[in-house]
C-alpha cells in the first residue's frame, strides 16, 4: 500500500486511498496496566471495579430527585452553593506556596493556532470565573499556559454511545510545582483504604465542584498562579 496512516485514539486512517477502521481496547490489557500502575493485587482491582460498576448518570439523576429537598435546605443554610468567596470568609484557610527560588520567572508560551471556537470556550470560562470573583486580571511577571479539555469520556450503558465529560479549563503548573518545596504528608495508599472499607455495605462520596476553588490563595502566592489565555493574563 502506498501512502501513510494516522492513529487517533482508537481510530486508524489509511492514506492514499482513504480507509478507516475502528479498533477496540482490550479490557484485559487495560486491567493489567491499571493493576501495575496502582500496585494492586488482581483481586483488589476487580473488587474496585465491582464496587464502582453501578455508578452512572441514571443513578446520579435518581439521587438528585430523591434528595432534592435536602440539597435545597443545605443551600439555604449556606453549606453548599455557587459562591466560593462566602466560604473563604468562613473558613479563613489560605494556601501559601513554599517557593524554592523566588527569582525564577515562569514564562510558558501561549497556545498556538487558537481557532474562534476555542476562543469562545475560553471566553465563557474566564467570564464565569471573573463573575464569581475567583480570578482577576493580572500584571504578574509569571505566565502559565491554560488549556481546554473534557473531563473524561463515558459510555452510555443502554445505547453504547460515547458521552464526553464536562468541558474544563486546566493549567500546566508543572514549572511551578518543580519550584515548590513538596509537602511531605503522605496520602494513604489505595490498599490501606480498601482494607478499611472493604467489608462495608454502604458507601458515600462527596465530590467538590471545581475543588481547587474551595480554598483561597495567600496574597503572597497569588502572582505565582497567573495564567495566560487568548483573552489575556489572569490570576
Amino acid at each position: 500500500m502506498q501512502g501513510g496512516l494516522r492513529i487517533e485514539g482508537q481510530m486508524v486512517t489509511f492514506y492514499k486511498n482513504v480507509t478507516t477502521i475502528a479498533t477496540k481496547v482490550d479490557a484485559e490489557v487495560v486491567a493489567l496496566a491499571a493493576i501495575k500502575e496502582l500496585e494492586l493485587f488482581e483481586q483488589e482491582y476487580f473488587e474496585i471495579q465491582r464496587i464502582t460498576a453501578y455508578s452512572c448518570g441514571e443513578e446520579s439523576q435518581k439521587f438528585k430527585e430523591r434528595f432534592r429537598p435536602l440539597l435545597e435546605r443545605l443551600k439555604e443554610q449556606g453549606y453548599i452553593g455557587e459562591n466560593p468567596l462566602q466560604y473563604w470568609e468562613k473558613n479563613q484557610i489560605k494556601c501559601k506556596l513554599d517557593i524554592i527560588n523566588p527569582d525564577i520567572t515562569i514564562q510558558d508560551k501561549p497556545l498556538k493556532h487558537v481557532i474562534p471556537a476555542m476562543k469562545e470556550q475560553f471566553d465563557k470560562h474566564d467570564q464565569a470565573l471573573l463573575k464569581i470573583g475567583v480570578i482577576r486580571p493580572s500584571k504578574s511577571r509569571h505566565r502559565t499556559m491554560a488549556m481546554m479539555v473534557n473531563s473524561g469520556t463515558s459510555i452510555d450503558p443502554k445505547s453504547g454511545a460515547k458521552i464526553k465529560g464536562n468541558e474544563r479549563m486546566i493549567f500546566n503548573y508543572r514549572t511551578l510545582n518543580d519550584n515548590t518545596h513538596k509537602d511531605q504528608y503522605s496520602l494513604p495508599g489505595i490498599n490501606t483504604i480498601l482494607k478499611k472499607v472493604g467489608n462495608s455495605r454502604i458507601y458515600s462520596k462527596f465530590d467538590l465542584k471545581s475543588g481547587f476553588h474551595q480554598v483561597a490563595m495567600d496574597p503572597e502566592s497569588v502572582e505565582w498562579m497567573a495564567f495566560v489565555i487568548p483573552n489575556g493574563l489572569f490570576e
